[in-house]
C-alpha cells in the first residue's frame, strides 16, 4: 500500500540515494551535507511503499520577476522514482499534490527544468525559457580601450551577493521570470569552487559583472551583466586577455544580449536550447499579479482548460482598467478560448497572441486577440540559474 507525505530530514539519505540512481552522479560527503542543508529550505514529498520511498519531489518557495514586478513560484525539481516503482502513477501523484499545496498557499506560477517537454506538457507545463550561448574565437571579440575613469577587480566569493546583486538586479527588471536571488542562492547555486567573479568599478559603484571558469580547452564565461558601455568593453578586454591561455570561448548570455556589431568578426556560433518550462498555477492570482499595460483597459471572456488544476477551469470575465486587473468566473461564451500551457505561454512572452493563433492554440475573434495582445509587456523571458 502506498502513502503520499512530506519527507522530514529522517529521509533525507534515501532522497539522495534516490536522486543519485535517477540522475546517474555520485555526492561527495561535501555535497551530501550542501543538500541536507539545502533541503531544509524545501518542501520535500514523498510516495512510500510501506516504509520504502519510491518517488519524491522537491518543491523551492522562490520569486521571480515580471518586468519589476516580484511574485512568489514555486520551483519544482528532484522528481525521482526507482526504476521499479515506475510506471505506478507515483510522478503525478506528486505533481498533482504540488500543484495543489501552491495553489492553497497563495503561490501563482511554477516552473521546472524538464527532463522531458513533452513529459511536463501533460501536466499543464510549457517551455518558457532558453539559454542562449555563443561559441567562437577570442580574437573575434571586439577590443576596448582601457577604461580611463573605472577598474577591473576581483571579488571573493563571500562579497559576490552584497556587490553584485544590485546589477543583477537592475537586468532582471528587463525581463519576464528571472530569479530573485537570495545570498545564499549566490553562494551556493551561482558560484561554485572554480568561478572567478571579475567586475567592474567605477566611483567606487560596480556597473558590471561577470562569472569565468577554466574548462580544459576554453575560457567558459557563465554569467556577464553589465550597465555601461565602459563596463562591457572592460570585462570583454578581460576575456581577450587570456589568448596566452586558449583561444576558445564560450559565453552564456541574456537574450538579445549580443549580435554581430558586438563582434570584430562576427562567425561566433549561436546556441539556443531549451531550458526551463512554467505553469500558472492560479489564474485569477496571477492576473491580480501580472503586470498588464495601463493603456489596454477593456474586458473579455476567458475560457480556460486545466486537467490538472481544475480550480483554473471555466470561462472568466477579464476586466482591465488602468493597469489593474479583475477576474471574475461566469458562464456561457468565451471571447478566447486556450488551455493553461498556452495561457502561460502567451502571457510569459515565449508565445505571442498572433503566433497562437495560427498555430491554432488559442482561439477567438480578431479584435479580441487584438485587445489582449494590448494588455500585454513585450519583455522577453530569462532564467540564468538552475534548480
Amino acid at each position: 500500500m502506498s502513502e503520499l507525505k512530506k519527507i522530514t530530514d529522517t529521509n533525507y539519505d534515501d532522497c539522495l540515494r534516490l536522486g543519485e540512481n535517477a540522475f546517474n552522479y555520485t555526492l561527495t560527503q561535501t555535497q551530501i551535507e550542501d543538500r541536507k542543508w539545502q533541503m531544509d529550505k524545501q518542501d520535500i514529498y514523498g510516495i512510500f511503499d510501506e516504509e520504502k520511498l519510491a518517488a519524491k519531489l522537491h518543491l523551492h518557495s522562490l520569486h521571480v520577476t515580471l518586468n519589476e514586478q516580484m511574485i512568489k513560484m514555486g520551483g519544482i525539481a528532484g522528481v525521482a522514482t526507482w526504476p521499479e516503482d515506475r510506471r505506478k502513477g507515483y510522478v503525478g501523484a506528486l505533481m498533482k499534490h504540488a500543484l495543489l499545496t501552491m495553489y492553497e498557499q497563495g503561490t501563482s506560477l511554477s516552473m521546472l527544468h524538464p527532463f522531458s517537454i513533452p513529459f511536463y506538457r501533460n501536466y499543464g507545463f510549457e517551455l518558457t525559457q532558453h539559454t542562449y550561448t555563443y561559441k567562437g574565437k577570442l580574437e573575434h571579440l571586439i577590443s576596448g580601450k582601457t577604461p580611463e575613469k573605472g577598474k577591473l577587480k576581483r571579488i571573493h566569493k563571500e562579497d559576490a551577493a552584497r556587490l553584485l546583486n544590485p546589477v543583477y538586479e537592475q537586468a532582471v527588471s528587463d525581463y519576464m521570470l528571472m530569479l530573485k536571488r537570495e545570498p545564499w542562492w549566490w553562494e551556493r547555486r551561482v558560484i561554485s569552487e572554480n568561478t572567478q567573479i571579475i567586475a567592474y568599478e567605477a566611483y567606487g559603484k560596480i556597473e558590471g559583472y561577470l562569472l569565468a571558469e577554466m574548462k580544459r580547452d576554453r575560457l567558459v564565461i557563465e554569467e556577464f551583466i553589465y550597465q555601461s558601455y565602459e563596463a562591457f568593453t572592460g570585462l570583454l578586454q578581460w576575456m581577450k586577455n587570456h589568448d596566452s591561455m586558449t583561444g576558445d570561448i564560450e559565453l552564456s548570455m541574456l537574450p538579445g544580449d549580443l549580435d554581430a556589431f558586438h563582434f570584430a568578426n562576427p562567425s561566433f556560433k549561436e546556441v539556443r536550447k531549451p531550458y526551463f518550462m512554467a505553469r500558472i498555477v492560479d489564474v485569477v492570482k496571477f492576473f491580480e499579479e501580472y503586470p498588464f499595460l495601463k493603456q489596454g483597459n477593456g474586458s473579455l471572456k476567458l475560457k480556460v482548460t486545466d486537467r490538472y488544476a481544475p480550480w483554473n477551469e471555466g470561462v472568466w470575465v477579464c476586466t482591465l482598467t488602468d493597469g489593474n486587473m479583475e477576474v471574475e468566473k461566469t458562464t456561457g461564451g468565451a471571447d478566447i478560448e486556450m488551455d493553461i500551457r498556452t495561457l502561460s505561454a502567451v502571457v510569459l512572452g515565449s508565445l505571442s497572441v498572433e503566433k497562437a493563433a495560427f498555430m491554432n492554440k488559442l482561439s477567438g475573434a480578431s479584435d479580441s486577440l487584438t485587445l489582449l495582445t494590448n494588455w500585454l509587456p513585450k519583455n522577453n523571458p530569462a532564467f540564468l540559474d538552475f534548480f
